[in-house]
Protein backbone atom coordinates (compact mmCIF):
# COMPACT_ATOMS: atom_id res chain seq x y z
CA UNK A 1 0.00 0.00 0.00
CA UNK A 2 1.23 3.49 -0.84
CA UNK A 3 1.87 5.81 2.10
CA UNK A 4 0.75 9.42 2.24
CA UNK A 5 4.24 10.90 2.47
CA UNK A 6 5.41 14.44 3.23
CA UNK A 7 6.06 15.09 -0.49
CA UNK A 8 2.47 14.28 -1.45
CA UNK A 9 1.27 16.50 1.42
CA UNK A 10 3.51 19.30 0.12
CA UNK A 11 1.96 18.99 -3.36
CA UNK A 12 -1.54 18.81 -1.84
CA UNK A 13 -0.85 22.07 -0.02
CA UNK A 14 0.43 23.72 -3.18
CA UNK A 15 -2.65 22.60 -5.16
CA UNK A 16 -5.29 23.61 -2.59
CA UNK A 17 -3.76 26.48 -0.60
CA UNK A 18 -5.67 29.15 -2.54
CA UNK A 19 -9.03 27.54 -1.71
CA UNK A 20 -8.41 26.59 1.92
CA UNK A 21 -6.83 29.91 2.92
CA UNK A 22 -9.73 32.33 3.40
CA UNK A 23 -12.45 29.63 3.42
CA UNK A 24 -15.14 29.56 6.11
CA UNK A 25 -16.00 26.45 8.13
CA UNK A 26 -19.71 25.81 7.61
CA UNK A 27 -20.05 22.36 9.15
CA UNK A 28 -17.93 19.89 11.14
CA UNK A 29 -18.56 16.14 11.22
CA UNK A 30 -16.76 13.19 12.82
CA UNK A 31 -17.96 9.94 11.22
CA UNK A 32 -15.53 7.90 13.34
CA UNK A 33 -12.62 8.23 15.77
CA UNK A 34 -10.29 8.43 12.76
CA UNK A 35 -12.19 10.77 10.44
CA UNK A 36 -13.07 14.48 10.31
CA UNK A 37 -15.00 16.26 7.56
CA UNK A 38 -14.81 20.05 7.33
CA UNK A 39 -17.43 21.58 5.04
CA UNK A 40 -15.69 24.68 3.68
CA UNK A 41 -16.91 27.59 1.57
CA UNK A 42 -14.58 30.03 -0.12
CA UNK A 43 -16.76 33.09 -0.77
CA UNK A 44 -14.27 34.83 -3.09
CA UNK A 45 -14.03 31.71 -5.29
CA UNK A 46 -17.76 30.87 -4.86
CA UNK A 47 -16.94 27.23 -4.16
CA UNK A 48 -18.01 24.69 -1.54
CA UNK A 49 -15.83 21.67 -0.76
CA UNK A 50 -15.63 18.93 1.86
CA UNK A 51 -12.13 18.56 3.32
CA UNK A 52 -11.79 14.96 4.41
CA UNK A 53 -9.14 14.03 6.98
CA UNK A 54 -8.42 10.40 7.80
CA UNK A 55 -5.87 9.48 10.48
CA UNK A 56 -6.49 5.73 10.44
CA UNK A 57 -3.03 4.15 11.04
CA UNK A 58 -3.48 1.95 7.96
CA UNK A 59 -4.17 4.78 5.50
CA UNK A 60 -3.74 8.31 6.90
CA UNK A 61 -4.46 10.94 4.22
CA UNK A 62 -6.42 14.04 3.31
CA UNK A 63 -8.36 15.07 0.20
CA UNK A 64 -11.60 16.67 -0.92
CA UNK A 65 -14.51 14.28 -1.26
CA UNK A 66 -17.81 14.25 -3.11
CA UNK A 67 -21.14 12.58 -2.31
CA UNK A 68 -20.19 9.59 -4.49
CA UNK A 69 -17.02 9.08 -2.45
CA UNK A 70 -18.92 9.35 0.83
CA UNK A 71 -21.19 6.53 -0.32
CA UNK A 72 -18.30 4.44 -1.60
CA UNK A 73 -16.34 4.80 1.63
CA UNK A 74 -19.53 3.94 3.57
CA UNK A 75 -19.16 7.11 5.67
CA UNK A 76 -22.00 7.26 8.20
CA UNK A 77 -22.48 10.33 10.39
CA UNK A 78 -23.42 9.27 13.96
CA UNK A 79 -26.51 10.76 15.60
CA UNK A 80 -24.56 11.53 18.78
CA UNK A 81 -21.31 13.36 17.90
CA UNK A 82 -18.25 12.55 20.06
CA UNK A 83 -16.75 15.04 22.54
CA UNK A 84 -13.95 16.20 20.21
CA UNK A 85 -16.52 16.95 17.51
CA UNK A 86 -18.42 19.14 19.98
CA UNK A 87 -15.16 20.91 20.85
CA UNK A 88 -14.38 21.60 17.19
CA UNK A 89 -17.91 22.88 16.60
CA UNK A 90 -17.68 25.17 19.62
CA UNK A 91 -14.41 26.79 18.54
CA UNK A 92 -14.36 26.49 14.74
CA UNK A 93 -17.95 26.57 13.39
CA UNK A 94 -18.41 29.72 11.32
CA UNK A 95 -14.71 30.65 11.67
CA UNK A 96 -12.65 31.92 8.76
CA UNK A 97 -9.38 30.19 7.99
CA UNK A 98 -6.55 32.71 8.42
CA UNK A 99 -3.62 30.55 7.40
CA UNK A 100 -2.92 27.12 6.00
CA UNK A 101 0.56 25.59 5.97
CA UNK A 102 2.55 22.38 5.91
CA UNK A 103 5.38 21.92 8.40
CA UNK A 104 8.67 21.52 6.55
CA UNK A 105 9.94 17.93 6.29
CA UNK A 106 6.94 16.66 8.27
CA UNK A 107 3.62 15.01 7.47
CA UNK A 108 1.84 17.73 9.43
CA UNK A 109 -0.53 20.35 8.08
CA UNK A 110 -1.86 23.20 10.19
CA UNK A 111 -4.93 25.40 9.78
CA UNK A 112 -5.23 28.67 11.73
CA UNK A 113 -8.57 30.15 12.82
CA UNK A 114 -9.67 33.27 14.68
CA UNK A 115 -11.92 32.63 17.67
CA UNK A 116 -13.62 35.22 19.87
CA UNK A 117 -14.10 34.09 23.47
CA UNK A 118 -16.95 34.97 25.85
CA UNK A 119 -15.58 38.47 26.58
CA UNK A 120 -14.86 39.21 22.93
CA UNK A 121 -11.09 38.68 23.02
CA UNK A 122 -9.52 37.42 19.80
CA UNK A 123 -7.68 34.10 20.12
CA UNK A 124 -5.76 32.46 17.29
CA UNK A 125 -6.39 28.70 17.29
CA UNK A 126 -4.54 26.06 15.27
CA UNK A 127 -5.83 22.71 14.09
CA UNK A 128 -2.80 20.43 13.61
CA UNK A 129 -3.32 17.29 11.52
CA UNK A 130 -0.50 14.76 11.84
CA UNK A 131 -0.31 11.95 9.26
CA UNK A 132 2.23 9.72 10.99
CA UNK A 133 1.02 6.12 10.78
CA UNK A 134 0.03 4.75 14.18
CA UNK A 135 0.93 8.10 15.77
CA UNK A 136 -1.50 10.06 13.56
CA UNK A 137 -3.59 12.61 15.41
CA UNK A 138 -5.74 15.74 15.10
CA UNK A 139 -5.01 18.37 17.73
CA UNK A 140 -6.60 21.75 18.46
CA UNK A 141 -4.34 24.16 20.36
CA UNK A 142 -3.93 27.87 21.23
CA UNK A 143 -1.30 29.19 18.81
CA UNK A 144 0.02 31.88 21.17
CA UNK A 145 0.28 29.83 24.38
CA UNK A 146 0.60 26.49 22.53
CA UNK A 147 -1.70 24.92 25.12
CA UNK A 148 -3.72 21.99 23.76
CA UNK A 149 -7.50 22.46 23.93
CA UNK A 150 -8.38 18.96 22.76
CA UNK A 151 -7.31 16.08 20.51
CA UNK A 152 -8.98 13.20 18.76
CA UNK A 153 -6.53 10.83 20.55
CA UNK A 154 -5.02 11.58 23.94
CA UNK A 155 -1.44 10.36 24.43
CA UNK A 156 -0.30 9.85 28.04
CA UNK A 157 3.21 9.29 29.37
CA UNK A 158 2.42 5.56 29.51
CA UNK A 159 1.91 5.52 25.75
CA UNK A 160 4.80 7.82 24.83
CA UNK A 161 7.82 8.97 26.84
CA UNK A 162 8.73 11.54 24.17
CA UNK A 163 5.52 13.51 23.62
CA UNK A 164 2.28 13.75 25.58
CA UNK A 165 -0.94 14.96 23.98
CA UNK A 166 -3.99 15.91 26.06
CA UNK A 167 -6.02 18.96 27.02
CA UNK A 168 -3.91 21.43 29.05
CA UNK A 169 -0.52 20.08 27.92
CA UNK A 170 1.88 22.09 25.75
CA UNK A 171 1.83 21.28 22.05
CA UNK A 172 5.24 20.40 20.66
CA UNK A 173 6.20 18.97 17.28
CA UNK A 174 7.50 15.41 17.05
CA UNK A 175 11.30 15.11 17.13
CA UNK A 176 12.74 15.81 13.67
CA UNK A 177 14.58 12.89 12.07
CA UNK A 178 18.22 13.34 11.14
CA UNK A 179 17.86 13.37 7.35
CA UNK A 180 19.12 15.43 4.41
CA UNK A 181 17.31 17.92 2.19
CA UNK A 182 18.09 17.08 -1.42
CA UNK A 183 17.82 20.77 -2.39
CA UNK A 184 20.66 21.48 0.04
CA UNK A 185 22.74 18.43 -0.87
CA UNK A 186 25.54 18.12 -3.41
CA UNK A 187 25.48 15.47 -6.09
CA UNK A 188 28.61 13.81 -4.67
CA UNK A 189 26.87 13.31 -1.30
CA UNK A 190 23.79 11.94 -3.02
CA UNK A 191 25.92 9.63 -5.18
CA UNK A 192 27.62 8.08 -2.13
CA UNK A 193 24.21 7.23 -0.70
CA UNK A 194 22.47 6.27 -3.96
CA UNK A 195 25.26 4.57 -5.93
CA UNK A 196 23.95 1.10 -5.05
CA UNK A 197 20.42 2.19 -5.99
CA UNK A 198 19.16 1.00 -2.63
CA UNK A 199 15.72 2.63 -2.40
CA UNK A 200 15.36 2.11 1.36
CA UNK A 201 18.78 3.66 1.99
CA UNK A 202 17.82 6.76 -0.02
CA UNK A 203 14.46 7.16 1.77
CA UNK A 204 16.19 6.68 5.15
CA UNK A 205 18.66 9.46 4.41
CA UNK A 206 16.50 12.06 2.63
CA UNK A 207 13.33 13.90 3.60
CA UNK A 208 10.15 13.67 1.51
CA UNK A 209 10.87 10.54 -0.56
CA UNK A 210 8.99 7.36 0.33
CA UNK A 211 9.93 3.92 -0.99
CA UNK A 212 6.94 3.96 -3.34
CA UNK A 213 7.86 7.24 -5.00
CA UNK A 214 11.50 6.18 -5.35
CA UNK A 215 10.47 2.89 -6.97
CA UNK A 216 8.43 4.80 -9.54
CA UNK A 217 11.33 7.19 -10.18
CA UNK A 218 13.75 4.32 -10.81
CA UNK A 219 11.27 2.68 -13.16
CA UNK A 220 11.33 5.89 -15.15
CA UNK A 221 15.04 6.80 -14.82
CA UNK A 222 18.08 4.62 -14.22
CA UNK A 223 20.94 7.12 -14.39
CA UNK A 224 21.97 8.35 -10.90
CA UNK A 225 22.64 11.96 -11.98
CA UNK A 226 19.28 12.15 -13.73
CA UNK A 227 17.60 10.65 -10.67
CA UNK A 228 19.24 13.35 -8.52
CA UNK A 229 17.98 16.12 -10.83
CA UNK A 230 14.52 14.54 -11.01
CA UNK A 231 14.23 14.31 -7.21
CA UNK A 232 15.34 17.93 -6.83
CA UNK A 233 12.63 18.98 -9.26
CA UNK A 234 10.11 16.86 -7.35
CA UNK A 235 10.90 18.49 -4.02
CA UNK A 236 10.85 21.88 -5.72
CA UNK A 237 7.19 21.22 -6.77
CA UNK A 238 8.15 21.12 -10.45
CA UNK A 239 6.57 17.78 -11.42
CA UNK A 240 2.95 17.65 -10.30
CA UNK A 241 1.99 15.27 -13.12
CA UNK A 242 4.37 12.60 -11.77
CA UNK A 243 2.90 12.81 -8.26
CA UNK A 244 -0.67 12.65 -9.58
CA UNK A 245 0.07 9.61 -11.77
CA UNK A 246 1.85 7.97 -8.82
CA UNK A 247 -1.46 7.91 -6.96
CA UNK A 248 -3.96 7.44 -9.80
CA UNK A 249 -4.78 8.59 -13.32
CA UNK A 250 -6.81 11.70 -12.49
CA UNK A 251 -6.81 15.40 -13.34
CA UNK A 252 -5.87 16.69 -9.87
CA UNK A 253 -3.87 15.35 -6.96
CA UNK A 254 -6.81 15.43 -4.54
CA UNK A 255 -8.89 13.40 -7.04
CA UNK A 256 -6.04 10.91 -7.40
CA UNK A 257 -5.56 10.53 -3.62
CA UNK A 258 -9.32 10.23 -3.11
CA UNK A 259 -9.62 7.58 -5.83
CA UNK A 260 -6.70 5.51 -4.52
CA UNK A 261 -7.74 5.45 -0.87
CA UNK A 262 -11.47 5.18 -1.65
CA UNK A 263 -10.84 1.93 -3.51
CA UNK A 264 -8.74 0.52 -0.67
CA UNK A 265 -11.16 1.59 2.07
CA UNK A 266 -14.13 0.32 0.04
CA UNK A 267 -12.59 -3.14 -0.44
CA UNK A 268 -11.46 -3.48 3.18
CA UNK A 269 -14.69 -2.14 4.70
CA UNK A 270 -16.84 -4.31 2.39
CA UNK A 271 -14.80 -7.35 3.39
CA UNK A 272 -15.25 -6.52 7.11
CA UNK A 273 -19.00 -6.08 6.69
CA UNK A 274 -19.22 -9.43 4.90
CA UNK A 275 -17.27 -11.16 7.69
CA UNK A 276 -19.52 -9.52 10.29
CA UNK A 277 -22.66 -10.89 8.61
CA UNK A 278 -21.10 -14.34 8.25
CA UNK A 279 -20.24 -14.30 11.95
CA UNK A 280 -23.91 -13.65 12.77
CA UNK A 281 -24.77 -16.87 10.94
CA UNK A 282 -21.90 -19.04 12.20
CA UNK A 283 -23.60 -20.13 15.47
CA UNK A 284 -26.83 -21.19 13.75
CA UNK A 285 -24.92 -22.94 10.97
CA UNK A 286 -22.96 -25.00 13.53
CA UNK A 287 -26.18 -26.02 15.32
CA UNK A 288 -27.75 -26.94 12.01
CA UNK A 289 -24.73 -29.01 10.93
CA UNK A 290 -24.92 -30.91 14.21
CA UNK A 291 -28.53 -31.94 13.39
CA UNK A 292 -27.55 -32.92 9.83
CA UNK A 293 -24.61 -35.03 11.08
CA UNK A 294 -27.04 -37.26 13.01
CA UNK A 295 -29.43 -38.48 10.34
CA UNK A 296 -32.35 -40.22 12.07
CA UNK A 297 -33.35 -43.77 11.20
CA UNK A 298 -36.29 -45.95 12.28
CA UNK A 299 -34.33 -49.20 12.65
CA UNK A 300 -34.92 -49.28 16.40
CA UNK A 301 -38.65 -48.69 15.99
CA UNK A 302 -38.95 -51.45 13.35
CA UNK A 303 -37.00 -53.81 15.62
CA UNK A 304 -39.50 -53.22 18.46
CA UNK A 305 -42.39 -53.89 16.05
CA UNK A 306 -40.84 -57.11 14.70
CA UNK A 307 -40.37 -58.38 18.28
CA UNK A 308 -44.00 -57.58 19.12
CA UNK A 309 -45.16 -59.31 15.91
CA UNK A 310 -43.10 -62.43 16.74
CA UNK A 311 -44.66 -62.62 20.18
CA UNK A 312 -48.16 -62.29 18.70
CA UNK A 313 -47.42 -65.01 16.14
CA UNK A 314 -46.23 -67.36 18.91
CA UNK A 315 -48.68 -66.21 21.55
CA UNK A 316 -50.01 -69.68 22.48
CA UNK A 317 -46.63 -71.40 22.51
CA UNK A 318 -45.19 -69.04 25.15
CA UNK A 319 -45.33 -70.56 28.61
CA UNK A 320 -45.84 -68.59 31.84
CA UNK A 321 -42.62 -67.22 33.42
CA UNK A 322 -40.78 -67.77 30.09
CA UNK A 323 -37.79 -65.32 29.82
CA UNK A 324 -37.13 -65.42 26.09
CA UNK A 325 -38.65 -66.42 22.76
CA UNK A 326 -36.59 -67.91 19.95
CA UNK A 327 -38.39 -67.77 16.61
CA UNK A 328 -37.41 -67.25 12.99
CA UNK A 329 -33.74 -67.13 14.00
CA UNK A 330 -34.32 -64.20 16.36
CA UNK A 331 -34.22 -64.09 20.17
CA UNK A 332 -36.79 -61.87 21.90
CA UNK A 333 -36.38 -61.07 25.58
CA UNK A 334 -39.54 -61.48 27.68
CA UNK A 335 -40.55 -60.11 31.05
CA UNK A 336 -41.25 -63.24 33.13
CA UNK A 337 -43.70 -61.29 35.29
CA UNK A 338 -45.89 -60.40 32.30
CA UNK A 339 -48.13 -62.53 30.15
CA UNK A 340 -47.35 -63.10 26.47
CA UNK A 341 -49.86 -60.54 25.20
CA UNK A 342 -48.64 -58.00 27.80
CA UNK A 343 -45.06 -58.51 26.55
CA UNK A 344 -46.30 -57.88 23.01
CA UNK A 345 -48.11 -54.71 24.13
CA UNK A 346 -44.92 -53.56 25.86
CA UNK A 347 -42.95 -53.85 22.60
CA UNK A 348 -45.76 -52.20 20.62
CA UNK A 349 -45.69 -49.33 23.13
CA UNK A 350 -41.89 -48.99 22.72
CA UNK A 351 -42.40 -49.11 18.95
CA UNK A 352 -44.89 -46.22 19.06
CA UNK A 353 -42.61 -44.10 21.27
CA UNK A 354 -39.57 -44.83 19.12
CA UNK A 355 -41.54 -44.11 15.94
CA UNK A 356 -42.78 -40.82 17.40
CA UNK A 357 -39.19 -39.85 18.30
CA UNK A 358 -38.05 -40.81 14.81
CA UNK A 359 -40.79 -38.75 13.14
CA UNK A 360 -39.91 -35.72 15.27
CA UNK A 361 -36.19 -36.16 14.53
CA UNK A 362 -36.90 -36.66 10.84
CA UNK A 363 -38.95 -33.45 10.72
CA UNK A 364 -36.08 -31.61 12.40
CA UNK A 365 -33.68 -33.19 9.91
CA UNK A 366 -35.79 -32.09 6.89
CA UNK A 367 -36.08 -28.61 8.38
CA UNK A 368 -32.29 -28.57 8.90
CA UNK A 369 -31.75 -29.53 5.24
CA UNK A 370 -33.96 -26.64 4.14
CA UNK A 371 -32.08 -24.34 6.52
CA UNK A 372 -28.79 -25.61 5.14
CA UNK A 373 -29.85 -24.65 1.61
CA UNK A 374 -31.04 -21.28 2.90
CA UNK A 375 -27.77 -20.61 4.75
CA UNK A 376 -25.79 -21.64 1.66
CA UNK A 377 -27.77 -19.12 -0.40
CA UNK A 378 -27.22 -16.40 2.22
CA UNK A 379 -23.45 -17.05 2.35
CA UNK A 380 -23.35 -16.96 -1.44
CA UNK A 381 -25.34 -13.71 -1.50
CA UNK A 382 -22.94 -12.14 1.01
CA UNK A 383 -19.89 -13.14 -1.04
CA UNK A 384 -21.60 -12.01 -4.26
CA UNK A 385 -22.50 -8.53 -2.90
CA UNK A 386 -20.71 -5.71 -4.67
CA UNK A 387 -21.71 -2.75 -2.52
CA UNK A 388 -22.96 -1.78 0.94
CA UNK A 389 -26.60 -1.34 -0.07
CA UNK A 390 -26.77 -5.01 -1.15
CA UNK A 391 -25.26 -6.05 2.19
CA UNK A 392 -27.81 -3.87 3.99
CA UNK A 393 -30.61 -5.74 2.19
CA UNK A 394 -29.15 -9.06 3.38
CA UNK A 395 -28.77 -7.68 6.93
CA UNK A 396 -32.41 -6.56 6.82
CA UNK A 397 -33.44 -10.08 5.78
CA UNK A 398 -31.40 -11.65 8.59
CA UNK A 399 -32.90 -9.20 11.08
CA UNK A 400 -36.42 -10.25 10.09
CA UNK A 401 -35.38 -13.89 10.41
CA UNK A 402 -34.09 -13.16 13.94
CA UNK A 403 -30.46 -13.83 13.00
CA UNK A 404 -29.22 -10.24 13.44
CA UNK A 405 -29.84 -7.87 16.33
CA UNK A 406 -29.62 -4.08 16.68
CA UNK A 407 -30.52 -3.26 13.11
CA UNK A 408 -32.68 -0.32 12.10
CA UNK A 409 -35.05 -2.03 9.72
CA UNK A 410 -35.95 0.91 7.55
CA UNK A 411 -37.93 0.30 4.36
CA UNK A 412 -35.03 0.77 2.00
CA UNK A 413 -35.63 1.05 -1.70
CA UNK A 414 -34.75 -2.24 -3.39
CA UNK A 415 -32.47 -1.65 -6.37
CA UNK A 416 -32.61 -4.43 -8.97
CA UNK A 417 -29.85 -4.65 -11.54
CA UNK A 418 -31.08 -4.09 -15.10
CA UNK A 419 -29.14 -5.01 -18.26
CA UNK A 420 -29.87 -4.29 -21.90
CA UNK A 421 -28.68 -6.99 -24.31
CA UNK A 422 -29.60 -6.90 -28.02
CA UNK A 423 -32.65 -4.74 -27.15
CA UNK A 424 -33.84 -7.34 -24.56
CA UNK A 425 -34.41 -6.36 -20.91
CA UNK A 426 -32.74 -8.57 -18.32
CA UNK A 427 -33.08 -8.22 -14.53
CA UNK A 428 -30.78 -9.81 -11.97
CA UNK A 429 -31.43 -10.37 -8.24
CA UNK A 430 -28.28 -10.44 -6.11
CA UNK A 431 -29.85 -11.58 -2.82
CA UNK A 432 -33.02 -13.19 -1.45
CA UNK A 433 -34.72 -9.85 -0.80
CA UNK A 434 -34.09 -8.78 -4.40
CA UNK A 435 -35.13 -12.22 -5.67
CA UNK A 436 -38.49 -12.04 -3.87
CA UNK A 437 -39.08 -8.55 -5.24
CA UNK A 438 -38.01 -9.65 -8.73
CA UNK A 439 -40.40 -12.62 -8.80
CA UNK A 440 -43.36 -10.86 -7.18
CA UNK A 441 -43.16 -7.29 -8.53
CA UNK A 442 -41.19 -7.24 -11.78
CA UNK A 443 -41.65 -10.59 -13.51
CA UNK A 444 -44.81 -11.43 -15.49
CA UNK A 445 -46.20 -14.87 -16.30
CA UNK A 446 -44.52 -15.24 -19.72
CA UNK A 447 -41.13 -13.91 -18.61
CA UNK A 448 -38.29 -16.42 -18.49
CA UNK A 449 -36.63 -17.28 -15.18
CA UNK A 450 -33.04 -18.58 -14.97
CA UNK A 451 -31.27 -20.16 -11.98
CA UNK A 452 -28.48 -22.59 -11.18
CA UNK A 453 -29.46 -26.27 -11.05
CA UNK A 454 -29.24 -27.37 -7.40
CA UNK A 455 -26.76 -24.70 -6.30
CA UNK A 456 -27.04 -21.09 -5.04
CA UNK A 457 -27.06 -18.44 -7.75
CA UNK A 458 -28.58 -15.12 -8.68
CA UNK A 459 -32.12 -15.14 -10.10
CA UNK A 460 -32.26 -13.78 -13.65
CA UNK A 461 -35.45 -12.67 -15.40
CA UNK A 462 -35.69 -12.12 -19.16
CA UNK A 463 -38.67 -9.88 -19.92
CA UNK A 464 -40.98 -11.12 -22.69
CA UNK A 465 -43.31 -8.34 -23.83
CA UNK A 466 -46.38 -8.89 -26.03
CA UNK A 467 -44.73 -7.51 -29.12
CA UNK A 468 -41.61 -9.63 -28.72
CA UNK A 469 -40.86 -12.80 -30.61
CA UNK A 470 -39.22 -15.80 -28.99
CA UNK A 471 -35.76 -14.76 -27.76
CA UNK A 472 -32.85 -15.98 -29.91
CA UNK A 473 -30.41 -18.60 -28.61
CA UNK A 474 -27.72 -15.93 -28.11
CA UNK A 475 -29.94 -14.06 -25.60
CA UNK A 476 -30.81 -17.26 -23.71
CA UNK A 477 -27.13 -18.19 -23.57
CA UNK A 478 -26.26 -14.70 -22.30
CA UNK A 479 -28.83 -15.02 -19.49
CA UNK A 480 -27.50 -18.46 -18.57
CA UNK A 481 -23.93 -17.14 -18.51
CA UNK A 482 -25.10 -14.25 -16.33
CA UNK A 483 -26.42 -16.80 -13.81
CA UNK A 484 -23.15 -18.76 -13.94
CA UNK A 485 -21.06 -15.61 -13.36
CA UNK A 486 -23.19 -14.83 -10.30
CA UNK A 487 -23.11 -18.27 -8.69
CA UNK A 488 -20.80 -20.49 -6.65
CA UNK A 489 -20.11 -22.38 -9.89
CA UNK A 490 -18.63 -19.36 -11.71
CA UNK A 491 -15.20 -21.03 -11.95
CA UNK A 492 -16.55 -24.40 -13.13
CA UNK A 493 -15.79 -25.53 -16.68
CA UNK A 494 -19.34 -26.85 -17.21
CA UNK A 495 -22.46 -25.70 -15.38
CA UNK A 496 -26.15 -26.62 -15.64
CA UNK A 497 -28.59 -23.69 -15.64
CA UNK A 498 -32.38 -24.16 -15.56
CA UNK A 499 -34.89 -22.01 -17.41
CA UNK A 500 -38.67 -21.88 -17.13
CA UNK A 501 -41.51 -19.38 -17.41
CA UNK A 502 -42.36 -17.23 -14.42
CA UNK A 503 -45.86 -18.76 -14.28
CA UNK A 504 -44.23 -22.13 -13.53
CA UNK A 505 -42.77 -20.82 -10.27
CA UNK A 506 -44.44 -21.21 -6.91
CA UNK A 507 -43.44 -19.88 -3.51
CA UNK A 508 -44.51 -22.36 -0.79
CA UNK A 509 -46.17 -20.82 2.30
CA UNK A 510 -43.83 -20.10 5.24
CA UNK A 511 -40.79 -20.77 3.06
CA UNK A 512 -37.52 -18.88 3.38
CA UNK A 513 -37.03 -15.61 1.45
CA UNK A 514 -36.00 -16.20 -2.16
CA UNK A 515 -37.11 -19.86 -2.15
CA UNK A 516 -39.32 -21.07 -5.02
CA UNK A 517 -40.34 -24.39 -6.55
CA UNK A 518 -40.56 -24.82 -10.31
CA UNK A 519 -41.81 -27.13 -13.06
CA UNK A 520 -41.51 -27.57 -16.86
CA UNK A 521 -37.88 -26.45 -16.70
CA UNK A 522 -35.34 -26.69 -19.52
CA UNK A 523 -31.67 -27.36 -18.74
CA UNK A 524 -29.01 -25.21 -20.41
CA UNK A 525 -25.39 -26.35 -20.13
CA UNK A 526 -22.89 -23.49 -20.03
Amino acid sequence: MKSFDSLSLKYFYNENCSFISGAVVQKIQLPSRHEVILNLRNISLSKNKKLYININPKYPHTCFIESVTIQKRNIIIPNNPPMFCMQLRKYLSGSKIKDFRVIEYERIMEIDFDYFDEIGSLIRLTLAIEFMGKYSNIILYNKNSRVIIGSIHNVSSEKSSIREVFGGAKYIYPPLKNKLDILKTSYSTFFEIAKEKDIKKISDNFYYFSNGILENVYKKINDTKKVFDFLQNLENLDNKEFIISYWDKKNTLTEAIDSYFSNIIFCETLKKEKEKLKKCLSGDIKKNQKILSNKPDNTKALDYKSRADLIMCNLYSIKPKQKELIAEGKTVELDANLSADKNAQKYYSLYKKSLSTYKHSFERYIEAKEKDEYYASILFNIDNSENFSELKEIESELFRMGLVRNFEDKNQEIKIGKIEFDSWEIYIGKNNKQNDYLISKIASGEDLWFHGLNFPSAHVILKIYNNKNNPPASVLEYCARLVKENSIAKNSTKTSIIMTKRKNLKKPPNSYPGYVTYKNEIEIVV
